[in-house]
């Protein structure tokens, strides 16, 4: 059985395929420990089924949140995350939205945060070119920064990187 669940939300795509990405990274050495979850089509009780979850969201304009991620921010009121340790990952264009890069991945990490969840998976954000982020505490970010428009090519070795360091900091 899984034991991380992964929920994403993507108007493009992109989100979608970076969590098909993380999947296959945690398979490489933990086959099967991650259940993928569109957002879009989950309620509260898919989320706190997992003691480990893991949230994929885009950054939409300036600073906004994904559409299935708006629609179920409410939500979160109804729901006691104490205990859960929870990892974020976040898609944005640090070039074009400098001023609000990753700024989705706070909003929603500040408010599971509220509800009693542990944020895991800090990443360091000096590898970076923006200006500000709601998802930025000192020198990293509340987690992992994707920015497929600008930094493709650096996709992939975060997120391996990433994944072995979540990993070891969910204890699996």
């Amino acid at each position: 059985m899984a034991q991380i669940g992964l929920f994403f939300g993507s108007n493009t795509g992109n989100t979608e395929a970076v969590a098909y990405i993380m999947k296959d990274e945690f398979d490489k050495i933990l086959p099967g420990v991650v259940q993928v979850h569109n957002i879009g089509r989950s309620t509260p009780a898919d989320i706190l089924k997992y003691q480990y979850i893991i949230i994929g969201i885009p950054t939409w304009n300036t600073g906004e949140l994904q559409d299935d991620w708006g629609a179920f921010m409410p939500q979160f009121e109804t729901m006691d995350m104490s205990g859960k340790k929870v990892a974020f990952f976040g898609l944005g264009d640090q070039n074009g939205y400098g001023f609000n890069f990753l700024d989705a991945v706070g909003i929603v990490a500040d408010k599971v945060m509220e509800r009693g969840a542990q944020v895991w998976g800090l990443w360091s954000n000096s590898n970076y070119q923006f200006e500000e982020s709601k998802a930025k505490v000192e020198e990293y970010f509340l987690g992992l920064g994707v920015d497929q428009e600008g930094q493709a090519e650096l996709t992939a070795p975060r997120i391996q990187t990433w994944v072995k360091d979540v990993k070891m900091e969910f204890g699996l």
